[in-house]
């Protein structure tokens, strides 16, 4: 099956635009990626680390199939400005909110409790 067909199909079904796809699919591997790791990596900040690369690593992967006829053909250097500049639009719309709150997590404290828990039962 072809990758642009595949994604037409996705797109068919959820109703989604290519954009949206984007966002939704990169905080959907951010977020499964901090709850598959949660076993191996106790340590919040080397999960939320890993799960970056993992989101990075399928964007790359998704253009890589985006453009693979072109590269196949006429190598790296023969994509287009067009197609570089769509390349690069789909990697910012995959990998902007997970890196976004990457960010809040590790640099603010937006996302710790304000007050310590209590048991519930004494």
């Amino acid at each position: 099956m072809d990758f642009q067909n595949f994604k037409l199909g996705i797109m068919a079904v959820t109703g989604l635009e290519k954009d949206a796809l984007h966002i939704y699919f990169g905080i959907s591997i951010y977020l499964f990626s901090l709850f598959l790791f949660r076993p191996i990596f106790r340590k919040y900040s080397i999960r939320a680390f890993i799960a970056l690369i993992m989101v990075t690593g399928f964007a790359l992967l998704g253009e890589y199939l985006d453009n693979r006829s072109t590269i196949s053909e006429l190598g790296v250097l023969g994509i287009s400005s067009t197609q570089r500049g769509n390349s690069i639009h789909d990697l910012l719309n995959t990998c902007f909110w997970p890196y976004v709150l990457y960010a809040l997590t590790k640099w603010t404290n937006i996302f710790q409790p304000v007050t310590k828990p209590t048991g519930l039962l004494k």
